[in-house]
């Protein structure tokens, strides 16, 4: 991780600030901004309210007004950006999932946040390390931490309690696969429900020692040796009974199963945090929180999305837009979306707050997944052709966990198709 830090501070050092204009906002018509973002329930909930809350305040004082817009998923709100540029009409601001950044700001789609936060003199180094991995492309900087996430894995303590287990979780593969088994013999619940989760994965071929591509991201490792144990190690709990694998497509199911008791354990984003207490609540059952369990080490993907700026621009909305992005990454909203979703705090001065020191206090879920990210964080992949990669590990973890598929044959089919089509550009 020290190495890390060390290129990360050599790198971003390099990118030097333009001369941008300061433009005055004291008219008597508003800098109209339109703000796209991902997801619904309590994160939905969260972008209206810091959109709101802007518009009352820092907006009201420099005279710009922010709509805030749901685009769907991740990949939906790409799609309607990538068209709205081809159209000449983007958003002024928009959420990016992380791995996404470097394929959108060479395309131009995406302008850089250099200029701005150099000449603003922005502490980058209040954000946690670990989430300024998928900010920059060639020494710039393109995005800020916003809603950020690492997997977490939650657990049913009502039912691990009637199995007679530690209710603070597993600590290794070896005690996962135990903590099934006996949930299972138990209570007759599963003891784990999960689905084709690429970024779920990535976790595993952390913890394995390996990754989902190699170190320059020209080629996939999905049959590799480190490969081929996630998935024997998944299906073999599957093929017990001990675990319930739902295809990618049916992620909203674990929901389901979590709510009606049928499962003990699932792995999801932190960003759900909320949500999962108060469906605990609701439904009857306590939840905590622990690390993904380790196999070699601990290890996971950071995750979640940044705030970028568009290209397509006048000078004045670039500004009003940076005003925008600026306020929504310090400290005081940073700790809002924090206890408000479960999102991590992006800032180690958001952690300094009364609040949220009493909010670790009185729901120490919130924490796990920071302690997670400070010690065993990673990036994710930026290659433009990982989301094409994607669609081929979803397809075998679908066809292994779920459909029973032969693993050595499905997996050194996937990667002759990975390679077969140069899906990651390898020269």
């Amino acid at each position: 991780m020290k190495k890390i830090l060390v290129f990360l501070a050599a790198m971003f050092a390099i990118a030097s600030a333009a001369a941008l204009p300061r433009v005055s906002h004291a008219e008597d018509k508003p800098v109209e901004l339109t703000f796209w973002y991902s997801w619904t329930d309590k994160i939905q909930e969260n972008n209206i309210n810091l959109a709101k809350m802007f518009n009352e305040t820092r907006g009201k004082e420099l005279n710009i007004h922010v709509t805030a817009e749901f685009q769907g998923t991740y990949d939906e709100l790409h799609q309607k950006l990538q068209a709205a540029y081809v159209a000449g009409k983007t958003p002024s601001v928009s959420v990016m999932e992380i791995a996404s950044i470097k394929r959108f700001a060479e395309s131009g789609v995406i302008l850089p946040l250099s200029p701005y936060i150099e000449r603003d003199k922005i502490d980058m180094d209040d954000f946690y390390k670990g989430l300024l991995i998928n900010c920059g492309v060639g020494g710039t900087w393109y995005g800020l931490p916003y809603l950020r996430s690492t997997p977490i894995l939650y657990m049913n303590t009502t039912l691990i309690g009637k199995a007679g287990l530690d209710p603070s979780g597993p600590k290794t593969w070896d005690e996962l696969a135990e903590y099934c088994k006996v949930i299972k013999e138990k209570t007759g619940a599963y003891g784990l429900t999960l689905n084709s989760d690429i970024w779920i994965f990535e976790a595993f071929m952390f913890e394995n020692g390996s990754s989902t591509l190699t170190p320059d991201e020209s080629a996939s490792n999905i049959n590799s040796p480190e490969s081929r144990t996630v998935f024997a190690f998944f299906k073999d709990l599957v093929d017990k009974g001990y675990a319930h694998c739902l295809a990618g497509t049916d992620y909203g199911k674990i929901f389901t199963d979590m709510m009606n008791q049928k499962t003990a354990m699932f792995f999801d984003s932190t960003a759900d945090l909320t949500y999962n207490l108060e469906l605990a609540g609701e439904n009857g059952y306590e939840i905590n929180t622990c690390f993904i369990p380790s196999k070699k080490t601990y290890g996971v993907p950071t995750g979640g999305c940044n705030l970028v700026m568009t290209s397509r621009q006048t000078d004045k909305e670039r500004e009003a837009a940076w005003e925008f992005i600026k306020w929504m990454t310090e400290t005081e909203q940073a700790a809002y979306a924090h206890s408000y979703t479960g999102y991590l705090a992006t800032r180690g001065s958001v952690v300094n707050t009364s609040g949220i020191q009493v909010l670790y206090k009185e729901k120490p879920q919130f924490k796990v997944a920071l302690d997670q990210l400070e010690g065993y964080g990673h990036g994710r992949p930026m290659n433009p052709g990982y989301t094409q990669v994607i669609v081929e590990w979803t397809s075998a973890m679908d066809a292994i966990w779920s459909n029973g598929a032969d693993i050595d044959s499905t997996l050194s089919a996937a990667d002759a198709k990975i390679v077969g089509m140069n899906m990651l550009g390898a020269k």
